[in-house]
């Protein structure tokens, strides 16, 4: 499984699973809540019962119709209790089919007595009339906890398949290919360095060898001068490797700078290289960096067209092209161009370190701009930058 595909099923996974505990706890609370409710409706029952039950003959007219009214808008119940507790052995004996000993208990102190009695619940209550002291018991079924339990239970399992659903569609449009990406990004950087680090090594071999031989014994002055020559090459070499792989790793200028391309192409009309003005746009971008690309890519053109002319071009829309009649590019070759330090099967002998294309396509990149080469071996090259609006 490649990182981004590992990175997506551990995010979703977590996610996921946050989800189900979240929901876990809600239908938890909220199931836990609904039983609250409903006991508390239950107790209000047990009360108007009683009162409807004990109060009929004390109670005004409209003040008993008010208490049935409200008995038959309370939550339906399957059995209503009353026990009489002057006879505390035979109150007991009934009230002990509901409540435990410690109900019992509970229920002679005066506190209100919630308890499930098979597939029911129930409250019980002591209700105090100037007819004795009368232990009232309600019993009913809860059809709301198990429609809650439904309601939220249905509520979990479509939020649950719809975090899976935007979290595959997520993961698949961004970030499995965003961290594909990231991880492509690291190997080229790993293999950039690598390569930098052996091309770096050649020169300085090559330095250390010819120091080696020249203190192996006492030479004359013009050999010793032929010697520091060679230095001197390999050490430009590196200077100008060193140059190139630190403007390569440069970040994107946040300054930039409004350039007029007929002007700036202007500075490389020659002899050998011919500027055509046919449409006329400004770029944003710092001058310098934009000058290092296209003298880079004609530069390139110069050094594989075997004296041809080379034609730079600024046509329409926002686009450069410099174009030459040289060598070109094997087909083979032609997708890894961009490539660090890689250089075409057809270019033996024709100085080079592969560096100038590919810091090229990053100083354009990195300020909007797309860079594509089209070639045919022996027949030229032709590299057009895109510029955006």
């Amino acid at each position: 499984m490649n990182p981004g595909r590992k990175i997506s099923f551990v995010y979703s996974s977590i996610t996921i699973g946050l989800v189900l505990l979240a929901g876990g706890v809600f239908f938890i609370l909220s199931s836990h809540y609904t039983e609250v409710l409903y006991f508390r409706y239950l107790n209000e029952k047990a009360q108007i019962v009683a009162m409807e039950r004990f109060e009929k003959d004390e109670l005004d007219s409209i003040r008993y119709q008010n208490v049935v009214w409200r008995r038959q808008h309370s939550i339906p119940t399957s059995k209503e209790i009353f026990i009489n507790t002057a006879d505390l052995g035979n109150a007991n004996k009934q009230l002990s089919e509901y409540l435990d000993n410690q109900q019992l208990k509970s229920i002679y102190d005066g506190n209100v007595i919630n308890f499930k009695h098979d597939d029911e619940v129930g409250s019980a209550i002591l209700y105090y009339d100037n007819e004795g002291t009368f232990a009232v018991i309600v019993l009913s079924h809860n059809p709301y906890g198990d429609e809650i339990a439904r309601t939220i239970g249905w509520a979990l399992i479509i939020l649950i398949l719809l975090t899976s659903l935007i979290l595959f569609l997520f993961s698949r449009l961004y970030a499995i290919r965003m961290v594909n990406r990231i991880d492509a990004d690291y190997q080229a950087e790993k293999l950039f360095v690598n390569n930098a680090s052996h091309e770096i090594n050649n020169p300085l071999t090559a330095i250390r060898g010819e120091c080696e031989v020249a203190l192996m014994r006492d030479r004359s002055g013009d050999d010793y001068r032929k010697s520091l020559q060679r230095i001197s090459k390999e050490t430009e070499r590196i200077v100008n490797i060193i140059q190139h792989l630190l403007l390569f790793s440069h970040e994107k200028e946040r300054n930039t700078e409004k350039v007029t391309v007929s002007q700036f192409l202007q500075q490389f009309a020659g002899e050998q290289t011919h500027v055509i003005i046919e449409s006329d746009f400004e770029v944003s971008m710092k001058e310098e960096l934009l000058q290092i690309a296209i003298r880079n890519l004609i530069d390139n053109a110069h050094k594989y067209s075997n004296g041809q002319p080379v034609i730079v071009l600024s046509t329409d829309p926002r686009k450069i092209e410099i174009i030459d009649q040289g060598i070109g590019i094997p087909k083979a070759d032609l997708p890894r161009v961009f490539s660090p330090f890689y250089r075409a099967g057809n270019t033996e002998g024709i100085k080079g370190n592969g560096i100038g294309l590919a810091l090229t396509k990053s100083i354009l990149e990195k300020n909007g701009a797309s860079i594509k080469v089209q070639s045919a071996e022996n027949h030229g090259t032709t590299v057009s930058i895109k510029f955006p609006k």
